[in-house]
């Protein structure tokens, strides 16, 4: 199950970044003071922080919003929107649309402007899985206009 796989990869970002503190004390306590060591696991450890959040901000979204959105959407498949209905929907699609839009534009100059590869990825993603909104809420805004 997703649920507990992302618990689990929660779990393990947040015992490598232990071990990364834990290790870098023990190798300053020994007066060790490697620089390629150093460098390495200063940005391993900085994207392992970055992987830990994300999966903590899954988790989040998993466990608090993904049952109240379905909770909220039970049973709306049995509705018929009246004419009036409609342009209601229609109207609030298209504000919707407009915010897509700005979230698309946002994700796509935040991927230009990230640093590391994993955050410049996921803005990315997020990007293309906004276009995929903003074209599926077209759909839907063609859909009822034509009804």
């Amino acid at each position: 199950m997703s649920l507990s796989l992302i618990k689990h990869a929660k779990e393990i970002e947040e015992k490598a970044m232990d071990s990364y503190t834990h290790n870098v004390g023990i190798l300053r306590l020994r007066g060790m003071d490697a620089e390629d060591v150093k460098e390495v696991v200063m940005r391993v450890s900085i994207e392992t922080a970055i992987h830990k959040e994300i999966m903590s901000g899954m988790l989040k979204a998993y466990e608090e919003t993904l049952e109240r959105v379905l909770a909220s959407l039970r049973g709306i498949e049995e509705i018929v929107p009246s004419k009036h209905e409609r342009a209601v929907i229609v109207k609030i699609l298209k504000e919707h649309l407009a915010i897509e839009s700005d979230m698309v534009e946002t994700y796509r100059k935040l991927a230009q402007e990230l640093r590391y590869p994993i955050l410049k990825a996921i803005a990315e993603i997020l990007a293309k899985n906004e276009e995929e909104h903003h074209r599926m809420i077209s759909d839907l805004i063609k859909k009822y206009e034509e009804s």
